[in-house]
C-alpha cells in the first residue's frame, strides 16, 4: 500500500485592476477596494502510484472549459493524469467574473489565474522533497451562521426577494480533516461547511473571500499550516446575515466559523490510511425533450411574466434565447445534463465532490447512509454545473428549480427525477469505493 504522503501550498490570485465581479445579476460597476486577497490553495496526496491533486480557488463559478485548461496545463507540467485533479471554488460572490468576452480586464484576469493556479500546482507536485508522511485527524463541530433560504413573492406584484427560513432544512455540522507530519510542522486543516458566501450583497463592489477567508485565518492562527475551506451542499443555504456592504460583518461571521473549527475535538486515525479514488458521471434528463427555436421563443414569452428578484430579468431572457438559438444552430442541444462526481477515501474519511450546487438534503442523506464514515462534501467542482434541487423544490417552483436555468443558459429546467437519479448514482459510487454491495 505504501506511505500516505502530502504536500501543499497557496498562491495569490487577486486581480490587480478593476474587474466585473461574478455572482449577482443586479450588481453594477466594477470592483473597487480589496477587502481580502484571493488565493488558490492546493493539497496533493500520494500513495505508491496513486495521486490526488485537490485545488480550491477563491472564485465564484468557472467555465468547465477553463477548468479543463488548468487540468491540461498541470498534467503537462507534472505528468499526472487529469482525472487525478479536482478543482473547486469557494463560491464567493465577490470574486471576478470568469467568463471570456464579458470585459477585457476579466479576460486578462482569467489568463493570469489559469497560469498562476497551474504553476502553483505543478510546483507542489514537483517538489518531491516537500512531501511528508501524513498522520490523519478527523473531527466535527457545529456553527450556526447558515440558514435555509426561501423566496417571497409579494401580493402586490412587486419583485420577489429572499429571506431566511428558520423552519427550513439545514446542516450546521462542520466536518474537519487534518493532515500533519510527525512534528506537527507541516499541517493542512480541511474543513467543509455548507453556506453561500453572500454576506456581502450586490451593492458591494469589494473583492473578497466573504466569510471563508476570515474563517481560514482563525484556523491558521490557532493550528498553523494552511487551512482550506471547502463549500458543501449550499444550494439552498444562505448566511443568516446577508446583503451587507461593510466587510466587518464578513469578518465577524467568519470568526464564528473559524472558532468552530478550532474548538472541535479531533480524533487520531490509528489505522493505515489507504488512498482510494472514484469518479462517475451522472446524467439527468431535461424536463423539455423537444428543443426548437419555436419552443424557446414560447418559453421566453411565458417566462417574461415571472416575478423575480432580478432588475434585468427581460435582458436575461433575451440573452438566454440568443444563446440557446446559437446552441441549436451548432447542433449542441442535448436531452440531458451531466454532473461529474468524485469521491476520495482516506482511512475512515470520505471526501465527496460534485459539480453543481447541491441542496443540503443530499449532504444530510449521504451522512445518514454512511454513518461509519466521516463525510466531507465539496460542491462547485469541475466548473459551473447547475443547481441540484430536490423534488420538493420543483413542486414549489423555487428559483433554483424553475428560474436558474435561464441564468445558467440551459435549454430547459432539469427533470424533477433528479433527486432519485443523483442519489442513486452518488450512493452507488461510494459503495463501490468502500467495496460494499448495495
Amino acid at each position: 500500500m505504501g506511505r500516505l504522503l502530502f504536500n501543499y501550498g497557496l498562491v495569490d490570485i487577486t486581480p490587480e485592476e478593476p474587474v466585473l465581479l461574478g455572482g449577482y445579476a443586479n450588481r453594477s460597476g466594477l470592483s473597487r477596494e480589496i477587502h481580502r486577497r484571493l488565493t488558490s490553495r492546493c493539497v496533493v496526496l500520494k500513495q505508491a502510484e496513486k495521486i490526488l491533486c485537490l485545488i480550491i480557488n477563491d472564485l465564484m463559478d468557472v467555465d468547465p472549459a477553463i477548468i479543463d485548461s488548468i487540468k491540461v496545463r498541470i498534467s503537462k507540467g507534472s505528468a499526472i493524469d487529469t482525472v487525478s485533479i479536482l478543482i473547486s471554488s469557494i463560491h464567493t460572490h465577490s470574486a471576478p467574473e470568469t467568463e471570456y468576452g464579458r470585459y477585457e480586464a476579466n479576460d486578462r484576469y482569467i489568463d493570469f489565474a489559469v497560469k498562476i493556479i497551474s504553476e502553483n500546482a505543478c510546483n507542489i507536485i514537483g517538489n518531491k522533497e516537500g512531501f511528508e508522511e501524513a498522520g490523519l485527524k478527523y473531527g466535527r463541530s457545529f456553527c450556526d451562521i447558515n440558514i435555509a433560504r426561501r423566496d417571497i413573492i409579494p401580493d402586490d406584484g412587486g419583485m420577489s426577494y429572499r429571506i431566511g427560513d428558520p423552519d427550513g432544512l439545514t446542516d450546521k455540522e462542520v466536518s474537519i480533516l487534518q493532515l500533519a507530519d510527525d512534528a506537527g510542522i507541516k499541517k493542512v486543516t480541511l474543513f467543509s461547511y455548507a453556506c453561500h458566501p453572500v454576506i456581502l450583497g450586490y451593492e458591494s463592489n469589494f473583492v473578497s473571500t466573504d466569510f471563508p477567508g476570515r474563517a481560514r485565518e482563525v484556523v491558521e492562527e490557532a493550528h498553523g499550516g494552511m487551512a482550506v475551506f471547502m463549500n458543501g451542499a449550499a444550494g439552498d443555504l444562505n448566511p443568516r446575515l446577508t446583503d451587507q456592504t461593510d466587510p466587518s460583518a464578513v469578518d465577524r461571521e467568519g470568526e464564528l466559523l473559524g472558532n468552530a473549527v478550532v474548538s472541535a475535538a479531533m480524533t487520531d486515525y490509528t489505522g493505515t490510511p489507504e488512498l482510494k479514488i472514484a469518479a462517475k458521471t451522472v446524467s439527468v434528463p431535461f424536463r423539455d425533450q423537444e428543443i426548437t427555436k419555436e419552443h424557446i421563443t414560447r418559453e421566453a414569452e411565458r417566462k417574461a411574466s415571472d416575478i423575480t428578484e432580478f432588475f434585468t430579468w427581460n435582458e436575461m431572457l433575451e440573452r438566454w434565447k440568443k444563446k440557446v438559438f446559437e446552441m441549436i444552430d451548432r447542433n449542441e442541444i442535448r436531452t440531458s445534463f451531466t454532473f461529474k462526481i468524485n469521491a476520495a477515501k482516506l482511512g475512515n474519511t470520505i471526501i465527496f465532490c460534485t459539480q453543481g450546487e447541491m441542496f443540503v438534503r443530499y449532504q444530510i442523506e449521504l451522512k445518514r447512509r454512511f454513518t461509519e464514515y466521516h463525510i466531507l462534501c465539496v460542491a462547485y467542482v469541475h466548473g459551473i454545473g447547475a443547481y441540484i434541487p430536490t423534488a420538493e423544490a420543483f413542486e414549489k417552483k423555487s428559483y433554483e428549480a424553475d428560474q436558474a436555468y435561464i441564468y445558467e443558459v440551459m435549454p430547459s429546467p432539469l427533470s424533477p427525477a433528479i433527486e432519485q437519479i443523483y442519489l442513486d448514482e452518488a450512493v452507488g459510487m461510494i459503495y463501490e469505493l468502500i467495496n460494499t454491495k448495495l
